[in-house]
Formats: structure tokens, sequence, C-alpha cells
């Protein structure tokens, strides 16, 4: 019995010498994420950043060309330059439909009206370029004033929206007018120069401000479409562009870091053009698209400009074409994550034009270069 005491005893004090052990070793080791209280919080960081699926992929929807391919439900709408006609499919680009195909000339810009029923196509043809107003159910295309430039529809898509220039003193003003053109109405002079015009998400505020300059200054100004209230929003850095959230409550700024540079800069201010903060992600605003819980975005990151190109200029004007990567971010916390890895970037593709499924489980995109649509599956 004294035999079985002493091996129980023996066995006791090794065990507390164990215990004792491990916790001065292992509970204050800096190596041990669970014990050190900074590592302890990196890693619970860590654990929540979004991973991409493994079963995210790059791949064509279709082989042809396409101009203005947007999302309307489960169907993508398109105008398809190898048949020369306004088309719908399915998400995998099967199940086609031709919805018009009587246009004199060919397509270079598509706008699709909210409901789909309509467009407004830029058509190039041997007497130059035009726009034209097309009814979809009507199959009817009128051509539009050629003085108009700068479309947009309307949040209802009851109107369209547009700069009007006088031919004689070259400037320019922000009017309304019905899908066909006619019953227009001036809301507000634009000056000299190009603007771009966007109706404010769920608002009846109409959004304006100059074509993108890396060497100027840019403002953001609204106006109700009544034409009152002008308001200036953001105006404080050079080469910028614009858009809004789904809600109109935020808005993404893109820019270049100085005047005449090559690094574009992304930053997110609220609906008044207030509290801006940059991002920190060296893109375009081209190349982004908002989810809809409006806090998330997803976007295509160019590889590095050439030093000596002036952005956003060089970009569409010479162009420059990019080799890009896909990312998402929250806005408000910055956590982004990689939409599809490194190594499955078989082939290089410059985005534009990006949209998501209804889900946002996919995102689409067209590659400036082929004019091919792509998806992403993540």
């Amino acid at each position: 019995m004294k035999k079985v005491f002493t091996i129980s005893s023996v066995l006791l004090i090794l065990t507390l010498a164990f215990v004792g052990v491990y916790y001065f070793a292992f509970k204050n080791n800096a190596s041990n994420p669970v014990a050190d209280p900074v590592k302890k919080e990196a890693a619970k960081q860590e654990e929540s950043i979004p991973i991409l699926a493994p079963e995210g992929r790059l791949m064509p929807v279709m082989s042809e060309e396409v101009v203005g391919a947007v999302l309307s439900g489960e169907r993508i709408f398109f105008y398809s330059k190898r048949d020369a006609a306004f088309k719908s499919a399915n998400l995998e680009g099967r199940e086609v439909t031709t919805l018009f195909s009587d246009l004199p000339g060919t397509p270079t810009r598509v706008l699709w009206s909210p409901k789909r029923d309509r467009a407004l196509a830029l058509v190039q043809n041997d007497s130059g370029s035009r726009w034209y107003s097309v009814s979809l159910e009507g199959k009817t295309a009128t051509p539009l004033k050629p003085e108009l430039s700068r479309l947009a529809w309307t949040n209802l898509g009851d109107g369209i929206l547009y700069q009007y220039t006088d031919p004689g003193s070259g400037k320019g003003s922000l009017d309304m007018a019905a899908p066909d053109g006619s019953n227009w109405k001036k809301l507000a002079d634009l000056g000299e120069g190009s603007s771009f015009i966007t109706p404010v998400p769920q608002s009846s505020l109409i959004s304006f401000w100059k074509h993108p300059n890396g060497l100027e200054k840019n403002r953001l100004e609204t106006i109700t479409l009544t034409g009152d209230g002008k308001k200036a929003l953001f105006a404080d850095r050079f080469g910028t562009d614009f858009l809004w959230s789904k809600d109109g409550n935020r808005l993404l700024v893109g820019s270049v870091t100085e005047k005449g540079k090559f690094e574009p800069s992304l930053g997110v201010a609220n609906g008044n053009g207030g509290e801006y903060r940059d991002l920190l992600v060296p893109t375009l605003v081209s190349k982004t698209v908002w989810g809809k819980d409006h806090q998330t975005i997803f976007y295509a990151l160019p590889n590095p400009f050439p030093r000596e190109a002036v952005l956003p200029n060089d970009y569409y004007g010479k162009p420059i074409y990019t080799k890009d990567t896909f990312w998402k971010m929250d806005v408000t916390t910055g956590k982004k994550a990689r939409l599809i890895p490194l190594d499955e970037l078989k082939e290089g593709v410059d985005a534009t034009d990006l949209f998501l499924s209804s889900d946002e489980s996919t995102l689409f995109f067209t590659d400036r270069v082929s004019s091919r649509l792509y998806r992403i599956s993540f």
C-alpha cells in the first residue's frame, strides 16, 4: 500500500511540474498568438478578412464583340457587333434573343434604359457619329439632334439628360427631354468643354462635372429636375471622376495623387461630398462597381501606369491598356480580398463597364482590348 502511495505521489509531482513548465514556457511566449494580446488581435482580424472561394474563375461569356453590356434580372442585354443587333442572353451567354437590328451604322456606345425597353446608341457611319433613341418594343430608331452629347437616362427612364452645345458660341447647357428628344428644357449652363452627367440614385437630383483632366481640379455639382437648387459638392482634387452608390448616400472619387501625375487614387465621400477618405486603391472609377449593401466595392486593379503618363487623360486618349487583377473592399473597414488568384489570370484583360449578378456571386466586365464580355465567379 505504501508502495502504491509513493508511486501516486511521484506521478502527481511530475504532473504538477509539467503544468508549471507549460504555463511559464508558453503562456507568455510572444510567438503564441493565443497568449500574446497583440498577436491574438491580429489573428482575430485575419480570421475576419473575406477569403476568396476556391472555385473563382475568369472566363469569356461569349466569343463575339459587345457594346454596352448590362444586367436585368437574370438576363444580359448587349449590342452584338458580329450580328449588328441588340440582343439579350442568360448569364452563361446562351438562350440568345434578338431585340432589334436596324441601325444605320455601328454603335460605339449604348446606354440602356432602367427597364431595358429602350436604348440610346451613339452610331458611327460614313457621315460621322450621331445619337439615336431606340425603342425595342416599337422597333424604331430615332435620330437625335447632332448637338447632343454626354447622354444619360433619368432614374425612372421616362426622360433623357444630355449636354447641348450651341454651334455658334461653343457653350453647353444641361438639358432634359423625352426619350425621343422632344419636349426639351434647359436646366443649367455648363460653359465650355465636355461634361459628364448622371442622376443621383433614389433622388430627384442630377449630378454633373467636367470631363476628368489630370491637369485640372474638377468640381461636382447637383441640380434638381426642375433646374433649381444648384449646389457644389466636391472640388478639391485633380482629374476627378465620380460614381454614386446605389442608394445615393456614398460617392466614389477617382483622382490622381498630384497634378499631371501617373498614379491614380480612389477615395470615398458621403452623399454631400464631405468626409473624404483615401482608400489607398490605385485604380480608376471606370474600373469599379458598388455592391447592393452600399459599402462594398468590386474593382479591377491595373498594373502600374507608365511614369510619363498623365491620368486619366492618356488612359482614354492614347489609349493605354492595362492588365488587371480583381478585388473587393469594404469601404467602411478597409478590408479587402482578391476575387481570383493571380495564377488563374491566364490572359491579360483591361476591365471596364463592370456589373454584378443579382446575388453578387459573379462579376461581369468588358475587356477594352477585345470588346469581349467576361465573368468571374467567386
